[in-house]
């Protein structure tokens, strides 16, 4: 299991045309591939978490880097509040053995029969070698030796980093590192038959750069963006030297199943959520927080956000969400990795007024406001559609995620929290950013698998393909075995069993303690300035 954090085919196909990547190229082209469909929203922790466990978040339970919400935080997602079991459950419970390597969403690290390295989300210890990040334990140190020492992520700032090739290096290092953690667990510990594998450095890099590497976006012919691109390109085949190894270890009889938790696309605007629920009488703040309709303080805010270090200004931003009055608001931002809207819906939220009658009649307000919304520079609607939780998530965890989910320009324009922001859209066009999209890349290789492009799946076939092509049955997922993927007369000799199992839940088992305070405070701030808070 390869997977590549944010790839989409609108970079790939540029890198692939100018002679780089041959390897990933050779896996798609000569194998079965297509576009993978992400989750509602298109972002890391429901888009991974969906693809190890087989689930909708509705079943799962993730549907950002937090639980709850700004009403009724429940703090930082970890491993074991997953309210599923996850592939290596399965395939453990049916005797097989797994290697887990820097998947997001995998800490504390998965108890597994095999070994497992903790991705994204994991504390940092400030810079030093992660504690309590591998299973078993002790494997840690051996990493730590291997490797030079050893990182999780690199440190973005995505106000910075767009002006230079300096986060390249910084990934190119990381990379380097983990090559040779995996270099050393396929000699010592690869005798496991089935290994998931994610390089999250795509995502880190298009975040910062994408519009410099995608040919349809004006910024690709910038005279900044040549050499921006080139070191790109250049980093892009030291991923590919890294998917190079594991196919070799994975050898000629190997299938190996590539996928991306999402795609990307440019990001032009931000949608400030809560700004807009208020301008349309939804949401109501008090107190201090009254000051904030003053557009001449409001100017003065912005002004001092380009001298006020931003560890300050993101606390003073957190500060003016508490303005919010609760008692008053109908409606109000999810988090903006969560890309929804909640209903303050009475018996639900701690503070809910909306009484559990007139819940339709909020929402269909909400998404009427969307739907007559227009960008003032183009007069055109910003809505493509509003779906509604049950449209896109079911499950006994559903309840606990937006009521709402707008769409806006094809995933161009971001949808925020922000509340005292000088306008409802605030315009990114100038910055070569990119943001998530549903369109990923899916393939599968190995002995037999047809030559065959164009094919469609969702993140949630991931994990049911790949069980059966280990030779296992399947769990009850909500995703299906990709068929047309697979080799001529495979499921007509070995039809795909699916049986009710029991199975823990992907976090069972896990022996880390729940994050400390500095330690929740670290990662915040790490995905703040990825902009995920």
């Amino acid at each position: 299991m390869l997977g590549l954090d944010g790839v989409t085919y609108n970079i790939l196909d540029p890198a692939f045309a100018e002679g780089h990547m041959p390897t990933l190229k050779k896996l798609l082209h000569d194998g079965a591939s297509g576009v993978l469909s992400s989750t509602h929203p298109p972002y890391t922790p429901p888009g991974w978490t969906s693809i190890f466990t087989g689930v909708n978040p509705g079943r799962h339970g993730i549907f950002g880097f937090t639980l709850g919400h700004a009403q009724d935080p429940g703090g930082l997602v970890r491993l074991d509040r997953v309210k599923a079991p996850a592939i290596w459950n399965a395939a453990n419970a049916q005797g097989m053995s797994m290697g887990v390597f820097n998947v997001p969403m995998t800490y504390p690290p998965p108890s597994v029969d095999g070994f497992s390295v903790a991705g994204m989300l994991t504390p940092e210890g400030g810079g030093a070698t992660p504690e309590n990040f591998t299973h078993p334990p002790e494997l840690a140190g051996d990493i730590a030796r291997v490797a030079g020492g050893y990182a999780i992520d690199i440190r973005v700032d995505y106000d910075e980093d767009y002006k230079t090739t300096a986060i390249i290096d910084r990934l190119s290092e990381n990379l380097a590192r983990k090559r040779r953690a995996l270099q050393f667990l396929l000699a010592e510990r690869g005798e496991v038959p089935l290994l998931f594998v994610v390089l999250e450095a795509p995502d880190r890099l298009m975040h910062s750069h994408y519009k410099y590497i995608d040919p349809r976006c004006e910024h690709y012919r910038r005279a900044e963006a040549e050499p921006i691109r080139e070191r790109i390109w250049s980093f892009f085949d030291e991923m590919d030297a890294v998917m190079a190894d594991l196919l070799g270890w994975a050898g000629p009889d190997g299938f190996t199943v590539t996928m991306s938790d999402h795609g990307f696309g440019p990001k032009e605007k931000v949608v400030n959520v809560n700004l807009a629920l208020r301008e349309w009488g939804l949401l109501s703040v008090g107190g201090a927080g009254t000051v904030g309709s003053s557009a001449g303080l409001r100017r003065l805010a912005r002004k001092a956000k380009g001298v006020v270090p931003k560890s300050v200004w993101r606390r003073a931003k957190g500060a003016a969400h508490s303005s919010i009055d609760w008692s008053k608001t109908r409606a109000f931002s999810a988090p903006n990795p969560q890309q929804g809207i909640y209903v303050n819906l009475k018996g639900r939220e701690s503070g809910g007024i909306v009484d559990p009658s007139d819940y339709e009649a909020v929402r269909d307000e909400i998404t009427a406001r969307f739907h007559d919304l227009v960008d003032p520079d183009d007069g055109a609607p910003v809505l493509d559609r509003m779906y509604k939780r049950e449209e896109v998530i079911e499950g006994p965890e559903a309840a606990d995620g937006p009521d709402l989910f707008p769409v806006c320009r094809d995933y161009t324009y971001e949808l925020s929290e922000g509340l005292y922001s000088s306008n409802v859209l605030t315009d990114y066009r100038a910055l070569p950013r990119g943001f998530h999209h549903m369109n990923g890349i899916f393939g599968v290789a190995g002995p037999g698998v047809p030559d065959a492009s164009g094919l469609t799946a969702s993140v949630l076939d991931i994990a049911p393909t790949t069980l059966y092509l280990a030779g296992l049955d399947l769990p009850i997922m909500d995703g299906r075995v990709i068929t047309e993927a697979l080799p001529e007369g495979m499921v007509a000799g070995r039809p795909i069993a699916i049986r009710t199992m029991d199975l823990p839940l992907a976090g069972d088992g896990t022996e880390s303690s729940p994050y400390s305070a500095d330690e929740e405070q670290q990662i915040e701030e790490s995905l703040r300035n990825l902009g995920y808070l």
